[in-house]
Order: structure tokens, then sequence, then C-alpha cells
């Protein structure tokens, strides 16, 4: 990576920070380089967010998360907004993450990943009725991905249509096999239709996927960024 003359020596922290990703460095190493960077230029919005990226790959979901309240504070934007709402449903707690999703959307409505976090947290707090509104606009702005049609059927699933979630569960693991919590909700919904023998099938699908160990954090975890 080129470095401008221009760069101070909280720059030079951030970039080898981000070099990171092509040099091997360890996340405690990258976190130090911005330790550093934040240390000399504590103003600069993007170095906060940046840890908070790291804290989250981490699960060090506190900390990521008064990152993110300093870089909203700094240089507030919607995908700022976004990452906190997701850091606190991780942290348990998608009733504060709900305020935040509404202002990444009202900043930018046309974001698909927007209504996914805003859609989870609400069948999460008992609002299923918004949430299928919001998973439906996520569907028809991103049909590509599984993890719309997840969000569509964690609704329907909390609306108590039990049949129509285990579709779209169906779909989203045709778009992208690759998900684990696709078959845990796949797995309830069939348990609440009595179905026992296809539940069992599903978690025990869901349980080989997470010990072969070769799942991805996104696939693991529906709060992923």
């Amino acid at each position: 990576m080129f470095l401008c003359a221009c760069q101070d020596a909280a720059d030079e922290e951030y970039v080898a920070a981000l070099r990171g990703d092509e040099d091997g460095s360890t996340s405690e190493e990258r976190i130090a380089h911005l330790d550093r960077a934040i240390a000399l230029e504590p103003a600069r919005a993007q170095y906060w967010e940046s840890r908070a990226i790291l804290r989250i790959d981490r699960r060090d979901f506190a900390a990521a998360e008064a990152d993110l309240d300093r870089a909203i504070a700094l240089a507030e934007r919607p995908y700022l907004r976004f990452l906190r709402g997701l850091v606190r449903c991780q942290h348990g707690r998608c009733g504060e993450g709900v305020p935040d999703f509404d202002r990444a959307i009202a900043g930018q409505p046309d974001n698909s990943q927007f209504y996914r976090g805003r859609s989870l947290a609400r069948v999460a707090v008992g609002r299923s009725a918004e949430a299928l509104e919001d998973s439906a606009r996520l569907v028809q702005l991103a049909p590509q991905t599984g993890r719309s049609y997840y969000a569509r059927g964690l609704a329907l699933a909390g609306l108590g249509r039990y049949a129509e979630a285990i579709r779209d569960f169906d779909e989203a693991l045709r778009r992208t096999p690759e998900l684990v919590y696709p078959l845990a909700a796949r797995a309830d919904a069939h348990e609440a239709l009595g179905d026992d023998s296809s539940a069992a099938a599903d978690r025990a699908a869901a349980a080989r996927k997470t010990r072969a160990g070769s799942a991805c954090e996104y696939c693991l975890d529906p709060f992923r960024y």
C-alpha cells in the first residue's frame, strides 16, 4: 500500500492496522496500532470505527459498542448506527438496537442490510408484524441472498405462520447453503407444527455444520455485520 507524504503519525498507525488484512497481523497487533492512532488523534471517527469492527470480530461487544458510541458522536452516519444496532443485539439488547436501525434507515432508506437488522431486532422484541414489513422490503431489495428469506421466515414464525416460514427457511438454505441459523429456525417451525422428526433432522444438521468448524461468522450469527 502506498503511503503518501501527507500522512501523519496517526494515519500511519491507522494504515498499518488496515494492512493487517494483507500482512498476517493478529487482531491484537492491529488493535494496538489503532490504540496508538487514537491516542495521537482522538477526534478521527474512522479510527474508532475500525477498532470497533476488530472488537466485533473478537466478540468483545461491550468494547465495540463504546467505540461506536465515540465514532457516532464524532461523525454520525447511517452505517455506524446500523453497526451499533447489530452490536446491541449481539449483546442481548435488541430493544436498544431498534432505534439505531430506525436512524440508519431514515438516513439511507434503500440500504437492504439496514432492514435485515431491524427486522431481526423487531422479532426479538415481539414486534413480528412490523418485522414482516421490514423483511418484505428486504426481499424486494436483496432477493439474491438467503439472509433475506431467513429474516422474513423468522417474522412469519413470530406471527405463527409456520408453514410459510418453513418455505422461506428452505429458500434461505437453497440460496445460501452455508448458513446454519435457518436450520435451527426451521427446526423450531417444524416442531411448532408437530413434525418432530424433521425438527430433529434440522437440529442435527445444524450441529454437524457447527462442529465442522468451517462455518463463517456470518453463517453462525444472524446479527453479524
